[in-house]
């Protein structure tokens, strides 16, 4: 259960760092933490690409952005997620573009949730 955090973290990061925003409202970090749960053993080096489930947990994520509160939510539920369990930097940073969904900004543990 520590490492499904960790990849929901490294998620939530990327897509509040892309203004992206969750379904329905609001964002709970659960429910990043279940939508990214297939990308845990890619972010923590185990797999060498993320599966495909992965990707379609992180593209519903991406899809469902919606305004700024909710994209900052989601970043600080990712950050969170990277400080507890062992997500690898450059998996975290690979995973946007393994799963072509274009963002421009680097995901970190040291990201500025606040833009």
């Amino acid at each position: 259960m520590k490492t499904t955090g960790a990849f929901a973290v490294v998620l939530l990061a990327m897509l509040a760092a892309q203004q992206l925003v969750a379904v329905q409202g609001e964002i709970e970090c659960y429910e990043v933490v279940q939508e990214l749960m297939p990308c845990l053993g890619y972010l923590q080096g185990q797999e060498p690409s993320p599966p495909a489930g992965c990707c379609d947990g992180a593209r519903a994520l991406y899809a469902a952005a919606d305004t700024r509160e909710e994209r900052q939510q989601t970043c600080v539920c990712l950050k969170a997620a990277y400080l507890q369990y062992n997500v690898r930097d450059s998996a975290a940073q690979a995973l946007p573009k393994a799963c072509h969904l274009g963002l421009s900004v680097p995901v970190t543990p040291g990201i500025d949730c606040s833009k």
